[in-house]
């Protein structure tokens, strides 16, 4: 059965032809259907997108410092002091110097051990994992085009086939959201990605389809479908060069086939036949039908060159799409935020034309004419800057050498004016950057300036809390969901003791109402007198409901957590709190062993005190 296309994935000019591409496929209704729906879907996502994507490629080279695009002549200067590299790498590590991470609160009381142990498998996880490094990279994305993202999923080879969650970066070039979504899964219909990958990879993913998946970057290079006119850039980091609506591809690469995926709350029916019962009469009843939505959940598909090689009901997370959004700064009642690059683009523009320029003065005067008569008998060819050049001449006739054009005061006033304007935008000071104020030294004024300066990184910071808060309810329903086979955690306290556990989540039917419900096993190890491990009873704990998520973020800044250190040791000194407080608030990572030790001695200490005052036995010398 041949049909024609509806225009998905212009880049690829109708790859949907079955002349072109795939001739000996022949797609049923269903799947014309299910394609066309993701070729109108992506089309929306696309033209929706190119309103922000236009200049991301300009960001990322800004951020690079390739930040002159016109062809200058060899003896002007095209210089870079790159400002816009100095505020993005200002404001990162900052913000990732408190490792920002989830932590899991129970709802119920009867949860308070679960959460514990669910608090210990995401830092197994996150470590063995390295996903503070996947967690930067969506952070380095948002500052550069404004909003990054990330995907959480579960890959089945992790851990020797054993399985495991995978947290990671996703490049937000491929990922195409609903327009009308306020978040990946608020007010959000439909999310696809689109992403070019090896074809050997995809045949042996989708094994089924192997035959049909063939390359549909071809024709590009012999431009016999007129393609040329639509590429607008090539990335700097690989060979990929993105068409108009912003999708990547590799023009020197013939190996590649684009992916698209699409995860869609799909809202067809589908009839349910319920049969009738026998009555008193002993006559069976008629049947009865009932409409239900055919993917309660939603519906993950996936075409590729206009193949539909994956069509199965989203069954898990709820029917949330497994991806999570960190924006930069928020653009109100909108999907996309604003980079960090956009304010900072014309002042860094301005910054580099007022220093090349004036460099080019100094170059230029610096080597000032020489004025020589044609009747002078001087050859200019040996007229040079050398000092002490002496020039002969004949008499009557002229050299000299001009003055030069001396460089105006205003002209490096206006370039550190410039620099002010900058970081005024940008929000940057000194402060942040380690250096002490001019005119400013009592260190509590120092203080309270970068305690002020840091409310851009505060609001940051309220933003990463918001995809934490994401990610940790997802991270959950993956653990409750797939972690059900026992598995071994290692977890290394601040004492730099290890302790070893198993576990799973069991799913279970009620006998009394029926009803499925998950109960969480685990077994710890305990160290023998010999060294070894050995493993202890088994434990139980139901699972009620999920668990709030909380994440510190906000107080954990670098110069926030300084200001409540000398807080806390103002209040001990006064005797308001005490020093399991301190500890406290000072988050100290062995607090715990320290607030035993300290327990420990105070009691020594009241026991030999009450031997000190106890009265001496009669008789006793």
């Amino acid at each position: 059965m041949a049909y024609e296309s509806s225009g998905f994935l212009n880049e690829h000019e109708s790859p949907f032809s079955l002349e072109s591409h795939n001739s000996d496929y022949s797609p049923t209704n269903e799947e014309i259907k299910a394609i066309k729906m993701v070729d109108k879907l992506f089309s929306r996502a696309k033209n929706h997108r190119k309103a922000y994507d236009e200049k991301w490629q300009d960001y990322y080279r800004m951020f690079r410092g390739k930040q002159w695009k016109d062809a200058r002549p060899s003896y002007r200067h095209s210089e870079v002091i790159n400002l816009i590299f100095r505020a993005i790498q200002s404001e990162i590590p900052i913000l990732t110097d408190a490792l920002p991470r989830p932590e899991f609160l129970p709802r119920e009381p009867n949860d308070f051990e679960l959460s514990k142990i669910l608090n210990d498998v995401l830092d197994c996880d996150w470590t063995s994992g390295n996903w503070s490094y996947n967690f930067t990279e969506t952070l380095y994305d948002s500052h550069l085009y404004g909003t990054g993202f990330a995907g959480i999923d579960y890959d089945s080879d992790l851990n020797d086939g054993a399985g495991g969650i995978c947290f990671k970066s996703e490049d937000p070039f491929y990922q195409f959201p609903d327009p009308s979504s306020k978040n990946v899964n608020e007010e959000s219909r439909y999310y696809i990605k689109a992403e070019p990958r090896d074809i050997e990879i995809l045949k042996q993913l989708y094994p089924d389809h192997a035959e049909h998946i063939k390359s549909d970057l071809v024709d590009i290079l012999r431009r016999e479908k007129g393609l040329s006119e639509n590429v607008k850039y090539k990335s700097p980091t690989d060979n990929r060069t993105v068409m108009e609506g912003g999708s990547p591809y590799d023009l020197e690469s013939k190996n590649e086939a684009l992916e698209v995926t699409c995860y869609v709350k799909d809202m067809e029916t589908e009839e349910e036949e319920i049969k009738g019962e026998v009555g008193l009469d002993g006559q069976l009843a008629a049947s009865t039908y009932i409409k239900k939505l055919k993917y309660p959940l939603g519906r993950c598909l996936v075409v590729i060159n206009g193949v539909l090689v994956k069509d199965q009901p989203i069954t898990e997370d709820n029917g949330k799409f497994p991806f999570i959004r960190l924006t930069n700064y928020m653009l109100p009642r909108e999907f996309w935020g604003i980079s960090e690059v956009e304010q900072l683009e014309s002042p860094q523009k301005i910054f580099n034309k007022l220093l090349s320029f004036t460099l080019d003065v100094l170059t230029l005067m610096g080597n000032p004419i020489w004025v020589v008569d044609n009747t002078s008998g001087v050859d200019t060819d040996n007229l040079f800057n050398r000092p002490g050049l002496i020039v002969e001449k004949e008499p009557g006739s002229e050299v000299r050498r001009e003055e030069g054009v001396q460089l105006q005061p205003y002209v490096l006033q206006m370039i550190d004016r410039m620099k002010i304007w900058f970081d005024d935008i940008s929000g940057s000071a000194e402060v942040s950057r380690g250096m002490r104020p001019e005119g400013v030294t009592a260190a509590s004024a120092i203080e309270a300036l970068q305690n002020a300066q840091q409310t851009r990184l505060r609001q940051k910071s309220r933003y990463i809390d918001a995809f934490m808060q994401d990610f940790g309810q997802m991270y959950l329903s993956k653990v409750f969901d797939k972690y059900d086979v026992p598995r071994i955690f290692r977890i290394t306290n601040n004492e730099n003791t290890t302790k070893y556990f198993k576990f799973h989540v069991e799913k279970q039917k009620d006998p009394v109402t029926g009803q499925e419900k998950k109960i969480a096993k685990v077994r710890e190890y305990n160290q023998g007198a010999d060294g070894a491990y050995y493993e202890g009873e088994e434990k139980e704990l139901s699972v009620q409901k999920m668990f709030d998520v909380k994440i510190s973020m906000g107080s954990a800044l670098p110069f926030e957590k300084n200001r409540l250190e000398d807080q806390s040791f103002k209040l001990f000194e006064a005797g308001i709190i005490d020093a399991e407080e301190v500890l406290k608030n000072m988050r100290y990572p062995n607090a715990e062993a320290v607030m035993q030790r300290m327990q420990r001695k105070a009691e020594a200490a009241a026991m030999a005190e009450l031997q000190m005052q106890a009265p001496a036995p009669v008789g006793a010398v």
